[in-house]
């Protein structure tokens, strides 16, 4: 029979060649298994698994030995402390989009009802997030996959959240005719034939969620360009983009008319998120 602590300590030495953090997988996997909280585990490392337990958690690991990420195999994971359901039709939610959500609180702290659109919303890790934190906002989410609307609106039921409404279609179209506050996406920005695409855990989840044109500023560009066909006047334009992108799309943003542009960095100090506010005076096109 094996214990929990040697069964970590297997884990471990598996996943150095493939994991950077070979303890953490190793741990969310064991409690996925058990069913237990990682402080479980640090307190009863004698404990042993059953037959059925280690067979699972022998399968489990040999999936992300391969390559598969943490996320896709317990198909959970937490964003601004929910936990969302994924699977490998949504991108995997990451903290560095927790800088978008609390720029955006924060920004519009004092604002008690806006009308919100998050494009491409995928899980809907950001639409959640917002929704949880201002019950009083509208929020819409759109994305041109059906199947990661499903996936969105099941995590939206699962914290009962109620002031989302999920619409099918690319980008802004399904949006025609109204007028928004905010704008704010998480789109495709990595460039089609960056190497990063075939590495790690990326090489596992949609490519349409993450390469977008040469410079990866295909669906950026796009979104600067549009957006002020549907925000009222000073409405905002929020994206998350990569960290060598920031002038890109600053310039991006001041091309298509856009003022009073902030840009963000995120926890590791790298350029994450730029927002700018639709001029009032009108919109270059």
């Amino acid at each position: 029979m094996t214990t929990i602590s040697q069964a970590l300590g297997e884990a471990r030495h598996r996943l150095q060649a493939t994991s950077p953090s070979p303890a953490v997988d190793a741990s969310i996997l064991l409690c996925h298994v058990l069913g237990c909280s990682p402080s479980h585990l640090i307190a009863w490392p004698d404990n042993q698994l059953s037959p059925h337990q280690a067979m699972q958690f022998e399968e489990i690991l040999q999936q992300r030995v391969d390559g598969k990420p943490v996320a896709y195999i317990t198909g959970e994971r937490e964003f601004w402390s929910l936990s969302l359901k994924v699977t490998s039709d949504v991108l995997i939610p990451r903290p560095e989009t927790e800088t978008l959500v609390e720029f955006v609180l924060e920004k519009f702290s004092s604002s008690p009802a806006l009308t919100v659109a998050d494009l491409g919303t995928g899980s809907g890790a950001i639409a959640c997030a917002l929704a949880a934190e201002r019950p009083a906002w509208n929020i819409i989410a759109t994305d041109s996959s059906t199947e990661a609307l499903d996936i969105a609106r099941h995590n939206a039921s699962l914290h009962k959240l109620e002031n989302i409404r999920f619409v099918h279609g690319q980008w802004l179209e399904p949006l025609t005719g109204l007028d928004l506050d905010l704008i704010i996406s998480n789109p495709p920005y990595i460039a089609f034939d960056d190497p990063h695409l075939v590495q790690g855990d990326v090489r596992f989840e949609p490519e349409a969620a993450l390469a977008s044109g040469k410079q990866g500023m295909d669906a950026i560009t796009h979104l600067a360009r549009q957006a002020g066909q549907h925000l009222k006047a000073g409405g905002w334009l929020i994206v998350e983009h990569g960290y060598d992108q920031q002038q890109l799309v600053y310039d991006c943003f001041q091309q298509a008319g856009f003022e009073n542009i902030v840009q963000l960095t995120d926890l590791a100090g790298q350029p994450r998120v730029t927002a700018g506010q639709h001029g009032k005076s009108g919109y270059a096109r």
